[in-house]
């Protein structure tokens, strides 16, 4: 996979749109790069739009990007900006794909919803767009999220620090880089879930022991009580059910007595009610006799209303009429003083609406001339605003006059500027500004060969310098090497002599017990002498063999220094052959270079020679010209505009006279403010009097006949109602009227009556079964025992019945408790027993993996996970050199220090702590380890874009110089493209191509790609 392009917009502090193309350009020539710039210019930006636009993610985010982190952490999109996209390009196969991430503010300031898609570049075809495009783009390149960070993303800080730290800490550090603390975690969840089981039966057992059950002989001595109360049950039973009826019976003998007396009580309330009814019923009565005439009476009392209100009309007819006229009188007085002439009705609306037309014409004309004055007016603003952008300022002016003298002063001062060009006209000026601008485009690529002139010479000299030092050295190291080999070679003969004597010297230690058997004056067994130096004092050699080891040592560090200088001599060799090709292919472009520089001078007659100074002083002079002949161009356009600006100032002058003289002829006639509202408010009046005089004279004639004949009806009605009054021999139709009731009334009358009727009946019905009810109660009941005896009797079987329920509900009620108990214990026992079993598999798995900080579990993972990476590490350092190799602690080592080991195969596989490595070591087996992560995270993923992130402030220029030739080495053998991002200025030398970062004054940053 391959990162060959990213573009992006308004992200973090990289304001605007920028497009970095890594698989073309210089960064595609050059393969390995750096990326540098201060802290917070925006280098790490770079990565979060590769995986903005592929995953939706970003490292200083811990979550998939959403509007709500937008919002609330106010990140990725530029400040003050209101859309951003990030986009990338990238190949997977030999296929080309686009993923494209983008988001946008609406009118309201609010974030719409995020646009994310996948593209096939060749075809164009979408495969995938919308919240499913992350997942689409992890399947296509095979890597999930964290998997792509660590495979693409190497930071060697990290590991700088893993190497050295002690287990628990390295642990601790390969656990945020790898990102597995899902481990620690399930650590911390066996140990949590082991606590709270044991818990459980602490609290299971405790409730257990609190349970209390009967023993079985309780329960038989119960059962046996229980049996007895129960076969005595029926006899006590059905002697309180006897006495029960005999007392309710009585009871309910005295109840019905009394109601007896309530019922002669309500009759005799019923008559006295009937009684005081009597007269309203008389008038009920009369009042259903007489209530068919209520038709007759309400059209009688309907025209005697009718007559009265035609009356009425006719007086408010009568006076509305007269205040119409008052009225129309008042608005043709108004109309007459309007157009100054003496109206009539019949004439008054045409002689006003000829009036209006005249002056409507007369405002028309006015309000023309005036939106003509406006408009030259508006057109020598627009003329003001093109002079200011040639640099001439008109003023703006409300009178033509005040607008002359600034025009005559302005005129003066172009005129002077065109003279002093030298030139009759525009054509001829811009023929000699154009080439002088020619001239300036030459000028400008003189002036950069010449700086890429100096920078050769200065490269040269620096290369032929450094390839001399490098001669000298290589002379050096070679010398060296000759005289070490030569002392490696004494050095050898001198260590077999000093073995042979050890082996010798061996020897005779291994005779001790005979020594101790040599006696004085007593020959020898072995020699025959009769003196023995040795036996009784050892002879000491030590001193020996401790010269042999001192000279097999330096034999080792003389024989790892030749193969170090050899190394040194190798590199420096293959050094001097790049500076040599390199100085050949610098002396061609310097020749190149300087036959265009001749050229460009020639056609400028400008001396090739010159200082860089003093062609930047010629090309200012040349700028100066430019810049004069632009000012006269400038006032050539300015003279055209003024032009156009004193004919429109003459049309402005006369189009404001044509208006002045208009609105005076129109004061004369008319001085107010609207025409046709006054004029439409006076027709419409005069109109609307002559319509209602006219309605009001027509509704007159019409109520006048309505009153008329309302009265003849009346009188109609009032025959028929006079013989109904004699019919039924009443005095007046107002009596006939008295005795017709209200319906309200007659309503309420009809009510009370049914009400009395109804009670009647009841009060009879009652009387009736209450008859029968005493006549049956008196039959059951025996007079002869009091209600006192009665109750008694009653007491005391009740007291039986209760104290026999109450204990046979005791007995049963403990029983039934006792074997819900039972029943309880045996369901926490097997609660017990489950709890137990699940005990038993947590502290197997706790005593394995669990504690309370997950540190066991986490530990165990980590260690294989380090045993793989220093596996990775192991064949990636093996690549950058052949001397080290990377070990874990032995048990035996780690109860001393638990830091990472190493075989030094220089130091005849010497083994010890990566703490020994110096900087530069350090940083190479931790560039190792950063390697062997992203070996692991990519698996079967060809990764072809990498990112080294620091770590190299550590190194002394001459490791600084081996570590960028591992970076070179490894590029070119697969053909990545490797960016390192650094502050090291010596790597920023040595690394010529550069994506350069730089914050500006404003906090946004600016992106420059250089060589």
């Amino acid at each position: 996979m391959k990162i060959t392009k990213i573009r992006f917009e308004n992200i973090h502090s990289l304001k605007g749109e920028h497009e970095i193309d890594f698989a073309g350009g210089i960064l595609g020539e050059a393969g390995l790069f750096a990326i540098t710039g201060p802290t917070g210019s925006g280098k790490s930006t770079l990565l979060d739009v590769i995986t903005l636009a592929i995953y939706n993610r970003i490292a200083r985010v811990d979550k998939a990007i959403s509007n709500t982190v937008l919002e609330d952490d106010g990140g990725i999109m530029t400040r003050n900006m209101r859309t951003c996209y990030a986009e990338v390009e990238y190949r997977v196969n030999g296929k080309d794909y686009r993923s494209h991430w983008s988001i946008e503010r609406n009118r309201n300031n609010n974030l719409n919803s995020r646009k994310q898609e996948l593209v096939e570049i060749a075809t164009g075809y979408i495969i995938e767009s919308g919240t499913k495009t992350p997942e689409k783009n992890a399947e296509i390149i095979g890597l999930s999220y964290e998997q792509f960070v660590k495979a693409m993303v190497l930071s060697q800080g990290e590991f700088s620090k893993l190497l050295q730290a002690p287990r628990n800490e390295r642990n601790k550090l390969l656990e945020d880089i790898t990102g597995a603390r899902s481990y620690r975690e399930i650590g911390r969840a066996v140990f949590r879930r082991y606590s709270s089981i044991k818990d459980e039966v602490r609290l299971k057992e405790a409730n257990l022991e609190s349970i209390e059950i009967f023993t079985p002989e309780m329960i038989k001595e119960k059962e046996e009580e229980l049996q007895k109360l129960k076969s005595s049950k029926p006899s006590i039973e059905k002697e309180f059910q006897l006495s029960s009826e005999k007392i309710n019976i009585r009871k309910e003998l005295v109840k019905k007595l009394e109601e007896e007396k309530s019922l002669i009580k309500n009759q005799e309330i019923l008559k006295d009610h009937v009684d005081r009814f009597r007269e309203n019923k008389a008038k009920l009565e009369k009042h259903e006799k007489l209530s068919k005439y209520i038709k007759d009476l309400q059209e009688y009392d309907s025209f005697i209303k009718e007559v009265e209100k035609s009356n009425q009309q006719l007086i408010t007819l009568r006076k509305n009429k007269q205040t119409e006229e008052s009225s129309q009188k008042s608005s043709l007085e108004s109309a007459s003083n309007l157009i100054q002439e003496e109206l009539m009705v019949s004439n008054a609306n045409e002689r006003l609406e000829t009036f209006r037309t005249k002056i409507v014409e007369l405002q028309s004309k006015e309000k023309t001339k005036q939106s003509e004055a406006i408009l030259f007016q508006n057109q020598i603003k627009g003329y003001g605003k093109n002079l200011g952008a040639l640099g001439y300022q008109l003023h703006s002016r409300e009178k033509p006059s005040e607008f002359k003298v600034e025009l005559n002063n302005l005129e003066s001062t172009i005129q002077e500027t065109i003279q002093t060009s030298g030139l009759k006209n525009i054509a001829e000026l811009s023929s000699k500004l154009e080439s002088l601008r020619k001239s300036n485009e030459i000028a400008l690529e003189l002036l950069s060969k010449k700086q890429q002139i100096l920078k050769l010479q200065n490269a040269l000299i620096s290369n032929k310098k450094d390839l001399e030092l490098g001669e000298e050295s290589i002379s050096k190291d070679r010398e060296a090497i000759q005289s070490l080999e030569k002392e490696i070679l004494n050095l050898d003969k001198e260590i077999a002599e000093q073995i042979a004597l050890v082996e010798h010297q061996r020897k005779h230690q291994s005779l001790e017990e005979h020594r101790k058997q040599l006696k004085p004056d007593e020959p020898c067994p072995l020699c025959g002498s009769l003196e023995h130096p040795f036996a009784f004092e050892n002879p000491h050699f030590d001193v020996r063999e401790e010269l042999l080891r001192d000279n097999q040592k330096l034999l080792k560090t003389k024989s790892a220094l030749i193969i170090g200088l050899q190394q040194k001599v190798k590199f420096q060799s293959d050094s001097n052959v790049r500076l040599t090709e390199e100085i050949k292919l610098q002396s061609s472009e310097f020749r190149q270079i300087e036959n265009s520089l001749n050229l460009l001078a020639q056609q400028l007659s400008w001396n090739p020679t010159d200082g860089l100074e003093v062609l930047q002083t010629n090309r200012i002079k040349l700028n100066k010209n430019i810049e004069l002949l632009e000012k006269s161009k400038l006032a050539f356009q300015a003279k055209l505009i003024l032009e156009d600006i004193k004919k429109s100032l003459g049309q402005w002058e006369d189009a404001l006279t044509d208006f002045q003289n208009l609105k005076n002829q129109r004061l004369k006639l008319y001085a107010g403010n609207n025409i046709d509202s006054e004029v439409g408010n006076l027709t419409t009046k005069l109109t609307q009097s002559v319509a209602r005089i006219s309605g009001f004279e027509t509704q007159l004639l019409e109520t006048t006949a309505q009153l008329k004949a309302c009265e003849t009806e009346k009188h109609k009605k009032k025959e028929t109602l006079d013989f109904i009054v004699s019919n039924e021999r009443l005095e007046s139709i107002d009596q006939l009227r008295f005795h017709i009731l209200d319906e309200e009334t007659a309503g309420a009358f009809r009510r009370k009556d049914a009400q009395l009727k109804d009670g009647a009946a009841r009060l009879s019905e009652t009387e009736k079964t209450l008859k029968e009810t005493l006549k049956e109660l008196r039959l059951k009941d025996d007079a002869q025992v009091s209600l006192e005896d009665l109750t008694e009797t009653f007491e005391l079987a009740k007291i039986k019945w209760d104290e026999l329920s109450i204990n046979i509900g005791r007995i049963t009620e403990s029983l039934d408790k006792d074997a819900k108990t039972r029943e309880r214990q045996e369901n926490f026992l097997k609660q017990l027993n489950a709890l137990k079993k699940d005990q038993t598999l947590w502290k197997t798995m706790n005593d394995l993996i669990g504690d309370a900080n997950g540190n066991k579990f986490s530990n165990f993972v980590q260690d294989l996970t380090l045993e793989q990476l220093i596996g990775f590490a192991n064949k990636r350092l093996m690549e950058f050199s052949d001397r080290y190799i990377l070990d874990i602690p032995t048990a035996e080592e780690a109860d001393k220090s638990d830091t990472l080991k190493i075989f030094d195969k220089y130091m005849g596989n010497a083994r010890r702590s990566v703490r020994t490595l110096s900087g530069g070591e350090t940083f190479l087996v931790s560039l190792a380890m950063a390697f062997a992560l992203s070996d692991i995270a990519s698996r079967n993923v060809k990764i072809e874009s990498l990112f080294i992130d620091e770590g190299f402030g550590t190194l002394d220029p001459e490791t600084l110089d081996q570590a960028i030739t591992i970076l070179e080495k490894m590029q070119n053998e697969g053909d990545k493209s490797v960016g390192v991002i650094s502050h090291v200025g010596a790597l920023k030398e040595r690394i010529t191509t550069q994506i350069k970062l730089e914050k500006g004054s404003l906090g946004y940053s600016t992106i420059a790609i250089i060589q």
